[in-house]
């Protein structure tokens, strides 16, 4: 017959301040055993039950420690509204409703899992903390962390140190993460690295010192100067991002604005806004990246430079990529013997890329050019400068291989020795020192996801 301790609440209650209001916890038990310990009486208890307001505490054993503690041990279940808590052992505090809870800590609501060796769970607040490493699972999401609170009314997650998140294809390591349940919302802090990899085995890492997540959009928003490389093992290109802010969506499609660079096998960029995603249409069926913004852009040694920049990749390594440029278009490099520089200047660009390097390029609408070749009969470097309704290069190995004009043609030969004389095209732009060098960012890249995953859970 179990035994109702009721008689015991005088040495169970909380023992009120003026003014406040006395909260009753009831124990019950299949038998209890009084005795003495250091001039204190305690109570044994067998399959004791400890209820209070929403909570319902029960174990196989129980000790009533006779300072506002009771332990229980054997089974010990926590049941609180909807949460569920199961422990090895747990120490509650009659007075400030607080149960430490300890071995094989195990926290569900039926949705949420969480699993750690030691916890804390405040019953006023409906708060737990675990900070002895913790283990959590939802239906869309997996989180390991050292430390973390969970917020039972809010479906919310706090995880500190060593946090490592995964959702379907994404994974990000962090020093701080927030996860909201119910609108699936993330969002994390500090020496940040996001790792997606695609169905075509694209790989995606960011690094980053801020990071939002909307499950829902598919979309992540990073800032902190992010840096971002993309692995593409179909096309055998690494392209290089950095920017002040980036937004990485679904398909393949990322947004980037504010002091853009771009490096790829096939070119480098500069701007100040950028987006990529699939596109189809005439001369755009592939995946498109857009600049904007004073963009500046390299192809081997030839710059390029234009108010609106588009580059199309091919869908294989083997197939062409494309460069469209629109709005004061101007081409530039060196001549390799005269140490001049070769320009062409126009409103509309369209060029190919073949094998990372350029294959031809057109200019058209108020098409300019000056540019430097071998005379016929001397073989002595010369110069002209002409203008035309468009004009079309050829290369070979870097090199201009062939010119031609469309109609409308108007020209001036300059000679070997009054190269001098041949002034720059109105606009001038040329500046090779602002090229981003590709090998030492990506190199800082490396360094810097080492330093961030090393000895940790690397995503």
């Amino acid at each position: 017959m179990r035994q109702s301790l009721a008689l015991l609440l005088l040495c169970l209650m909380v023992a009120p301040a003026t003014g406040q209001e006395t909260r009753e916890v009831e124990i019950e038990s299949d038998s209890l055993r009084a005795r003495q310990v250091d001039g204190r009486t305690v109570f044994e208890l067998l399959n004791p039950i400890l209820t209070h307001e929403d909570s319902r505490l029960t174990a196989r054993n129980g000790l009533d420690e006779g300072n506002g503690f009771v332990r229980f041990w054997g089974d010990v279940m926590l049941v609180e509204r909807e949460d569920t808590i199961r422990a090895e052992r747990v120490r509650y505090n009659k007075d400030t409703k607080i149960g430490v809870a300890e071995g094989d800590v195990r926290m569900t609501d039926g949705i949420v899992h969480l699993q750690a060796p030691y916890a804390v769970h405040y019953s006023d607040d409906d708060i737990t903390e675990f900070d002895q490493g913790v283990q959590y699972a939802d239906s869309n999401a997996t989180l390991t962390a050292a430390r973390a609170r969970y917020f039972s009314n809010e479906n919310e997650a706090e995880f500190v140190e060593d946090v490592l998140f995964e959702q379907e294809d994404t994974k990000v390591r962090a020093d701080s993460l927030w996860h909201a349940r119910t609108s699936e919302i993330t969002r994390a802090w500090g020496r940040i690295v996001v790792r997606e990899i695609a169905e075509d085995s694209t790989e995606t890492i960011v690094l980053a010192e801020q990071l939002v997540r909307f499950a829902e959009q598919d979309s992540i928003i990073v800032e902190g100067d992010p840096r971002m490389v993309r692995i593409r093992p179909v096309e055998g290109d690494t392209l290089y991002m950095a920017a002040r802010f980036l937004t990485l969506l679904d398909e393949d499609e990322l947004q980037a604005k504010d002091s853009v660079l771009v490096s790829s096998s096939s070119w480098d960029v500069l701007g100040d806004s950028l987006k990529t995603g699939q596109s189809s249409g005439p001369g755009a069926d592939g995946r498109v990246t857009r600049i904007e913004g004073g963009p500046v852009a390299w192809v081997e040694d030839t710059q390029i430079t234009a108010l609106d920049l588009r580059f199309v990749e091919g869908r294989s390594s083997a197939s062409a990529d494309s460069v469209f440029g629109l709005g004061d278009v101007f081409v530039a490099s060196e001549d390799s013997l005269t140490s001049r520089v070769n320009q062409l200047k126009g409103q509309r660009l369209v060029a190919s890329i073949q094998s990372d390097s350029l294959d031809f390029l057109t200019i058209e609408d108020q098409a300019e050019a000056v540019f430097f070749f071998e005379s016929e009969d001397g073989g002595e470097r010369v110069g002209f400068r002409g203008s035309g309704d468009g004009l079309e290069f050829r290369f070979s190995g870097g090199e201009v291989s062939k010119v031609g004009f469309y109609e409308g043609v108007e020209g001036t030969y300059y000679a070997a020795g009054i190269l001098d004389q041949l002034p720059n095209l109105a606009g001038f732009i040329f500046t090779p020192e602002r090229r981003p060098d590709r090998r030492q960012l990506l190199a800082f890249f490396w360094v810097e996801y080492l330093a961030r995953t090393s000895g940790t859970n690397t995503p």
